[in-house]
């Protein structure tokens, strides 16, 4: 009797992945549902009846779906490393999400969000992790752990190693001159109060920082910017490319996205290629 519990805690312990954490989110809300039933008599019936559970507690479709492909991902993977032939229940089963809604920020906001992170600043962090932010597209994790050895002034050029990236795969970030010059103010407060770290943005005891959400979104009210959270810098960064004209595989590459389609959310930004096609059409 392949029960559910046996499953997930071999999936669990076999693999290695950066969202632990998520998966553990996933796994507290699979468990009331199917603790001590048979992986084998689960019917697609009973995949949809959590479904349509989990939507009843008001969850979104996007939620519900990242925990049915953790579900599947753990049968799978079961099933392929002890050579087993059975039917996976949650196959095939996706809800509908609607389009993502892209937040971003106008230049001239981000100008505001910057004069409000220096205000009440002990420590030029949020500043310059703003900077960074919106100047590199970087995850906030990237940016939180870099390290200065990862950091090439010489090439203008930040490393992202296979460890430090969602994809796993090394990217490198390409510095302009908004970027080394926050760098620089950091290097030379780290070198007053934080000589020994090795780390960009130092915490106590010489660790890297955890977070910069409070401050963050302090920044934000003082800003009068509503709704915006520090992964939409991300999002800023991208948007304002794609606005620019910048090709979408090039966005693609300085986000470190696996995929085009990924990038592709940010296509409606750039209309003018658009037009400029329509335009070409003979007339009759």
């Amino acid at each position: 009797m392949l029960i559910f519990e046996e499953i997930m805690d071999y999936y669990d312990k076999e693999t290695t992945h950066k969202s632990k954490k998520r998966d553990q989110d996933c796994l507290n809300r699979l468990k009331p549902f199917f603790t001590n039933k048979s992986i084998l008599d689960l019917t697609r019936a009973d995949i949809r009846e959590y479904a349509n559970y989990r939507l009843s507690h008001g969850v979104a479709n996007a939620t519900v779906n990242r925990e049915l492909r953790y579900f599947s991902a753990a049968i799978n993977f079961y099933r392929l490393e002890h050579m087993l032939d059975f039917v996976n229940p949650t196959a095939g089963i996706s809800l509908v999400q609607p389009d993502p809604i892209i937040r971003y920020i106008t230049p001239r906001e981000a100008r505001s969000l910057y004069r409000a992170s220096t205000e009440f600043a002990r420590s030029p962090h949020l500043p310059s992790f703003i900077v960074l932010a919106l100047n590199t597209g970087c995850r906030k994790t990237e940016l939180y752990t870099l390290e200065w050895s990862r950091v090439d002034f010489s090439s203008r050029l930040i490393t992202l190693g296979s460890e430090h990236t969602k994809a796993s795969k090394r990217r490198f970030v390409p510095m302009n001159d908004r970027v080394i010059d926050a760098l620089n103010g950091l290097k030379y407060w780290n070198r007053r109060n934080r000589p020994n770290s090795p780390y960009v943005f130092t915490g106590k005891n010489n660790n890297h920082i955890v977070t910069l959400t409070k401050g963050f979104r302090g920044a934000c009210k003082r800003a009068g910017i509503d709704n915006f959270r520090i992964h939409d810098m991300r999002h800023t960064f991208a948007s304002w490319l794609v606005q620019s004209g910048e090709s979408l595989y090039v966005v693609k590459d300085l986000l470190g996205h696996s995929s085009i389609s990924v990038t592709e959310r940010y296509a409606h930004l750039s209309n003018e290629p658009l037009q400029k096609a329509v335009h070409k059409l003979p007339t009759f």
